[in-house]
């Protein structure tokens, strides 16, 4: 399991617990439209495009590409425990499936992460109850 120690972990409500559930158990599942077929994230109880509440959570494809980053060379939210991680690359990255979700891309330098970057997605559990999906550079290695 993670080290949370001093970093915040997710507030976990009935409509988000799928989502951090299979997180925690090594999936990336995603709400999907059976109206419009629309991935969304983050959860809502209706679709972002068409407005339908005909939701079922979804397997997503787990890779992306790098849609936009920041890179935190400082603590976070004054939470001390993010000191070891620093810096934290944090980006937004469009999954193959068409959502766009925030997550933190790791095994990479701030030197090398770039805009149109291909990642991957892997998890690491934070709780009990709870996993949260990260990012790696997907190599040739990580495309099989």
């Amino acid at each position: 399991m993670a080290d949370t120690t001093n970093k915040p972990l997710p507030v976990i409500t009935e409509l988000t617990r799928p989502f951090w559930t299979a997180a925690r158990n090594g999936k990336l599942v995603l709400q999907k439209c059976r109206r419009c077929a629309t991935f969304n994230f983050h959860p809502k109880p209706w679709c972002v495009e068409c407005g339908s509440r005909e939701l079922v959570w979804t397997d997503a494809k787990p890779t992306g590409t790098v849609y936009s980053f920041t890179i935190s060379r400082s603590v976070a939210m004054n939470f001390p425990g993010w000191e070891k991680d620093l810096p934290v690359l944090m980006c937004l990255i469009d999954l193959d499936d068409g959502a766009r979700m925030y997550g933190q891309v790791t095994g990479c330098s701030p030197e090398q992460i770039r805009i149109g970057m291909r990642v991957r997605v892997y998890f690491e559990q934070i709780s009990d109850e709870a996993g949260i999906p990260k990012f790696r550079p997907l190599t040739e290695e990580t495309q099989k």
